[in-house]
């Protein structure tokens, strides 16, 4: 059976639906990182507020919440005159939702499927997939904390969640499975430690969601085989950038930015030739590519015929070529060309690109004079990333805490790697067995 879809007809708007958070008419507000938070906690736990909790508002939501607590304090307690004092001590929207991870439950209270702010969200959830923890840990809290957590996780509170974790409700395979693979190995770490994990997800969210924009960028247009983890530099925020760091030019940010003008073009291409309804799997470019056979050409060869006539390309085909890969590129270069600058279409890609660089990558993006735009880690994100990388170890020998780095899409040159070890040793946490960087061992912080 063909992976093609049936009678491809040409349409004017280019669809986007999955792979990416990012749309032509994205918004500012569509990128909500507490919205993001509260849809990974709730694939993380599996747990979603009861059906009476949800109502026009979060903030309704949250006040008939502490009229439960209230209720369960004083059945529990039977010490009233204390509950003012636990009110001001948890329910302040400052405290509330540093006590456990569930309680990011309460920024997508009333969230609608058909929200955009469900789209980064979505991003995330493919990249956990089905992975959630079964067994999470508890955290050590004092007396009348515990009397709040207890009412958050009675079953008057949350059930199971049963629902789809995309809100397109439409499965995708992984797009980048390696990154797949150390995501889901990294929230559970944290989800090991629930107090670091209120602390620190979303810097953990916003640096998955640079790397894999960043990845799918360098990734996007290999069609032959699996994407894999490719060269990406950073270096740490006290560092000076120079011309003669040469990778911190050809394979930094630079480079990425050059490919995030395919994803758009390559994403919608792909998605118009499949077919997929609601309670289907959407698969990756390089997965179709890969399951596109020689039966299919006539139907690549009339559709891409077409698409060049809607478009007005006057694309040079060659006509004799018999092979499925051949039209999918063309297809692809096409799309491409439709938002070339002086094309009508050119406006929208441009908003897309914007919107991107914005969301997506600024966090680490900083520009230094002739060197031009560079990626920047700071310590912040430089400690996170290495407690996730030593993982379960206590420990790590530092060359092989690099390969952990390089796995994720994190590359750090010679100077980096020295100024690394002396910002390990300035914070404490490295055990030198000798003046060899291959006797350096870094100790996570958790």
């Amino acid at each position: 059976m063909s992976i093609l879809k049936e009678n491809i007809v040409v349409s004017g708007v280019n669809s986007l639906n999955g792979f990416f958070p990012v749309r032509t008419n994205s918004s500012d507000d569509s990128f909500d990182w507490d919205v993001a938070k509260g849809i990974v906690v709730r694939n993380l736990y599996r747990k979603t507020l009861v059906e009476g909790l949800v109502t026009k508002t979060d903030e309704i939501s949250y006040e008939k919440f502490k009229g439960i607590c209230r209720k369960d304090f004083g059945e529990r307690l039977d010490e009233m005159a204390l509950w003012e004092f636990l009110e001001d001590m948890y329910f302040s929207l400052d405290t509330f939702f540093n006590i456990a991870p569930e309680c990011l439950l309460f920024k997508i209270a009333t969230l609608p499927s058909s929200s955009s702010k469900n789209l980064l969200g979505n991003l995330f959830s493919g990249l956990m997939q089905d992975y959630y923890n079964e067994k999470p840990e508890r955290m050590k809290r004092n007396f009348l904390e515990q009397q709040v957590v207890s009412s958050l996780r009675s079953p008057n509170v949350l059930v199971d969640f049963i629902g789809p974790r995309n809100s397109k409700k439409i499965d995708e395979n992984p797009f980048l499975p390696f990154l797949t693979t150390y995501f889901c190995k990294d929230i559970k770490l944290l989800s090991d430690h629930p107090g670091y994990l209120i602390q620190n997800l979303e810097q953990f969210l916003r640096l998955y969601g640079y790397l894999y924009t960043a990845q799918l960028s360098l990734n996007i247009n290999s069609l032959v085989s699996e994407p894999i983890s490719r060269p990406l530099y950073f270096i740490m925020e006290n560092e000076t950038a120079s011309l003669e760091r040469t990778d911190l030019v050809r394979n930094g940010h630079q480079k990425v930015s050059k490919n995030i003008e395919l994803i758009f073009p390559y994403l919608t291409m792909a998605e118009t030739l499949q077919e997929v309804s609601t309670g289907g799997i959407r698969i990756p470019l390089w997965e179709f590519a890969s399951q596109l056979v020689y039966s299919d050409v006539p139907s690549l060869k009339a559709y891409a015929k077409d698409f060049e006539l809607d478009r007005k390309l006057n694309f040079p085909f060659e006509e004799m070529n018999e092979t499925p890969k051949y039209w999918l590129e063309a297809l692809l270069e096409m799309s491409t060309l439709q938002f070339k600058k002086g094309q009508t279409r050119s406006a929208a890609q441009g908003k897309f690109i914007r919107a991107t660089e914005v969301e997506l990558c600024s966090t680490f993006v900083r520009s230094r004079g002739r060197v031009g735009k560079i990626l920047v880690m700071n310590q912040d994100y430089l400690t996170l990333l290495t407690n996730l990388a030593i993982g379960e170890n206590q420990r790590l020998r530092f060359s092989d805490l690099l390969k952990e780095f390089e796995a994720r899409g994190v590359y750090f040159d010679k100077k980096t790697q020295q100024a690394l070890i002396k910002f390990y040793e300035r914070v404490g946490n490295v055990e030198r067995m000798s003046d060899s960087g291959d006797a350096v061992y870094v100790r996570k912080t958790i």
